[in-house]
């Protein structure tokens, strides 16, 4: 037994070495190694996970997540888990699945930042723009300075176009902080938008297209500019 227990330990250390190289096929190669040695090791399925995860290939890295979440007995935080779970979800927009996730991990852990922004962006893609601003609204509770979640509520708030001279200057101090993201740039525009601002927007909105010109949410809300301008 303690040679196995050797072996794996080996195996995962130059896994964990790889992952942190950049070499992810190497990390792979080295954990399903492990992995055909201890098929129930929740360190080398959960590291699978996360390894698939950077490389793109969500369906992958949820069926490990997956794995680890139903062993018997696990030294690995069930929350993070689920939480890996749900991303991995989000990434594939299988969004009701998710929220089940990120609920019950809320229930455990309501101050947990990160499932209440992820529960947010759920509810925001499937059109739940009321319960998704509460959702960011509740971070604020533990987290008054998070960035990403003031500026998702700006946005939605000027979506739901309500308080808009309140998104307004939500939408600023989130833009005074970076400048340069593109997200940060299409919120404060998109305030403006509402507000009947155009000459604001428009600057604001370029800007953000200009750094990502592919983007269909923003080239959406530039549409929207330009047949109010007409």
């Amino acid at each position: 037994m303690d040679d196995i227990n050797n072996i794996l330990n080996t195996i995962k250390k130059t896994a964990l070495n790889d992952l942190f190289a950049g070499d992810l096929d190497s990390a792979i190669d080295e954990l399903k190694r492990a992995e055909m040695i201890d098929r129930e090791n929740p360190e080398i399925l959960f590291n699978l996970g996360i390894v698939y995860c950077r490389k793109g290939l969500y369906k992958t890295a949820h069926d490990y997540f997956k794995q680890v979440l139903l062993l018997r007995t696990s030294f690995i935080n069930a929350a993070v888990v689920k939480k890996n779970i749900a991303f991995c979800l989000i990434q594939n927009e299988i969004y009701e699945e998710a929220l089940s996730y990120l609920n019950e991990v809320i229930t455990d852990f309501k101050s947990d930042i990160h499932a209440l922004n992820m529960r947010g962006y759920c509810l925001e893609k499937k059109g739940e723009l009321k319960e998704a601003l509460k959702a960011y609204r509740e971070i604020f509770r533990y987290d008054r300075s998070n960035i990403n979640s003031l500026n998702s509520t700006s946005y939605l708030m000027a979506s739901l176009g309500i308080e808009l001279n309140s998104a307004l200057k939500i939408a600023k101090f989130v833009y005074q902080k970076n400048k340069l993201n593109p997200a940060y740039n299409d919120t404060i525009g998109y305030v403006y938008l509402k507000l009947g601002n155009y000459k604001e927007a428009e600057k604001h909105l370029k800007s953000a297209a200009s750094m990502l010109p592919f983007n269909k949410e923003i080239s959406g809300h530039i549409k929207e500019l330009n047949k109010l301008k007409k």
